[in-house]
């Protein structure tokens, strides 16, 4: 990506169906007096003026290699002669602003083409949709639209909805948007498969099928991570990974982090006369309420906090992982009242919260590889 599609993007209108093309440009280095003179034409006029030079320039917020249909080797069957014909993949940069977004295609030549340009405010998350897996009994009801971008933008479709509360599905054939999926809470990122499109919330995750975007199933008992994802999950061909906020012994599976956090038998009675003081701490504190009096330095905002706590622990760094096509349509609930049908994995990865995490790129669902490998990180903090 050269410099001038980098820095010097000027402000367009909203194209969805792009056609923009920026030319390779050989890198040049300024020599020293080219410098000088560049510093004294910026410089010495806003120092006369008092007014700073104002220039077309936007503000990168992020940027984002994509991969796609269009530089899938397995569907392109150009690809799979790079070495005779030296054709290879284009690279898929999605490139966010301040007041928008852009997507460019840049193949081996250099030559950047725009495929798609939205300005109507900042951007939260943006993925281009795969063309879906459908059989015998499903059909794949956006077929003549794709390829589908699912974005969620400060201000929906609909214009009354919350900030980044709806994910807006564009066509990057015909440029229209086929479909707004509303939400009442924020969302924070957006993953998608084959299969599924999965919508990360604050402490939820909403999966929908890739053929008709009516949902799937709905998990809501994410642990509530400080950063920097809100809500880390991972997705690959078939299996979805995410932070649990309790471990349910019942279902626990081999393997995970164990040793540092074994106590041993004077940690477990210590934990144990703690656990005795503070219940007969409420005992006390539950009599007082009922006669009106409270001790003091006791508010009842600090009982009521207190009293949930007690009632719903949340244990930091529990990993479950499920297999989206086994798991039952609806609300996905790990308890030890529920089976264990699409549960593939559910253990304890780290004391800390988990702040992110991710499948390999080879460890595709097989049955000749069926264990993908997930590597999870932690929040120090």
């Amino acid at each position: 990506m050269n410099e001038a599609m980098a820095t010097d993007s000027p402000r367009r209108p909203s194209r969805c169906t792009g056609g923009v093309v920026v030319r390779p440009q050989a890198v040049t280095e300024q020599s020293y007096m080219e410098s000088v003179v560049t510093f004294l034409q910026d410089v010495v006029p806003q120092a006369y003026s008092g007014t700073p030079l104002t220039e077309e320039k936007e503000k990168i917020v992020w940027v984002r290699f994509e991969n796609a249909d269009l530089n899938d080797t397995s569907r392109n069957l150009e690809f799979h002669e790079i070495h005779s014909t030296g054709n290879e993949p284009p690279l898929l940069i999605m490139i966010g602003y301040s007041d928008g977004m852009q997507v460019w295609s840049v193949p081996i030549s250099g030559e950047a083409q725009e495929l798609f340009s939205v300005r109507h405010g900042p951007i939260r998350a943006a993925r281009i949709l795969p063309a879906p897996q459908f059989g015998a009994q499903k059909c794949d009801n956006f077929a003549e639209k794709r390829p589908l971008l699912g974005v969620c933008k400060s201000i929906g479709s609909s214009g009354t909805s919350p900030p980044y509360c709806c994910v807006d599905l564009y066509s990057l054939r015909t440029g229209e948007m086929v479909k707004s999926i509303q939400f009442k809470t924020p969302i924070y990122d957006l993953h998608c498969n084959k299969r599924i499109l999965v919508v990360v919330l604050q402490e939820k995750i909403a999966a929908f099928d890739s053929c008709t975007f009516t949902k799937k199933f709905f998990v809501t008992s994410c642990y509530p991570c400080p950063g920097p994802n809100m809500n880390p999950i991972a997705l690959g061909s078939r299996w979805l990974a995410y932070a649990e906020n309790k471990l349910i012994r019942c279902h626990q599976s081999r393997g995970g982090a164990c040793g540092d956090n074994i106590q041993s038998y004077t940690a477990t009675v210590i934990s144990a006369a703690k656990t005795l003081k503070s219940g007969l701490t409420m005992v006390g504190k539950v009599v007082t309420q009922l006669t009106g009096t409270l001790p003091s330095g006791v508010t009842e905002d600090d009982v009521a906090i207190h009293s949930n706590s007690r009632r719903s622990p949340l244990v930091p760094g529990i990993i479950t992982v499920i297999d989206t096509e086994t798991v039952g349509e609806g609300q996905v609930l790990v308890s030890e009242d529920s089976d264990s049908d699409g549960i593939v994995a559910h253990f304890p990865a780290h004391e800390k919260p988990v702040c992110c995490m991710a499948f390999n790129t080879s460890g595709k669902f097989s049955l000749s590889h069926p264990f993908p490998l997930l590597f999870i990180f932690s929040n120090k903090e």
